[in-house]
């Protein structure tokens, strides 16, 4: 995984941010420390595709200045990986109470939404083949349809491991504007 600043490092798995991760944010969320390495970053890529599109200054928030965005995001599995790490978890009769709140597929969305104040649509979508292509198809259909949106936000997203037991942790991510 690369930093925001370039740099190759493992800072997703990290429960506190690092300087490059705090000065692209503005201000890490407060959970953070509690966060799956797959929230950290789709947060962390969100910021800067909205940085880097000009859409979104560090530190600030969509709704604050009343702007409707919204989130779809494609994934092949979910958050099985989590669900995997809290099943583990319950072998020692100790179910781990932070895994828990991450068992859901939505949950790196909906981080993703409360840092940057998405108040439109969030969610996930299923999709097999190609999550993103998916993902992009229901945001145009939320834009056609609410004329509040300025634009949403369209990604895949998921955290597994690959057959060799190498863990993967991929985000990516685009803006879906009206045609």
């Amino acid at each position: 995984m690369k930093r925001p600043d370039g740099v190759d490092k493992n800072w997703i798995f990290s429960d506190q941010a690092d300087e490059s991760v705090s000065a692209l944010l503005g201000k890490v969320p407060g959970r953070w420390g509690r966060m799956t390495p797959l929230c950290r970053l789709l947060i962390v890529q969100s910021a800067q595709l909205l940085q880097d599109r000009g859409l979104l200054e560090s530190g600030h928030r969509f709704s604050d200045s009343g702007r409707r965005v919204g989130l779809i995001g494609g994934t092949k599995r979910g958050s099985l990986h989590t669900d995997l790490a809290f099943v583990d978890s319950m072998v020692e009769g100790l179910a781990s109470p932070a895994l828990f709140g991450y068992t859901l597929p939505n949950i790196p969305l909906a981080e993703t939404a409360v840092a940057f104040g998405l108040t439109g649509p969030v969610f996930a979508v299923f999709e097999n083949k190609i999550p993103l292509k998916k993902a992009e198809l229901e945001a145009r259909r939320f834009l056609e349809s609410d004329r509040t949106l300025e634009f949403m936000l369209a990604c895949d997203f998921d955290h597994y491991h690959t057959v060799d037991g190498q863990e993967e942790i991929s985000v990516n991510l685009t803006v879906v504007e009206r045609i």
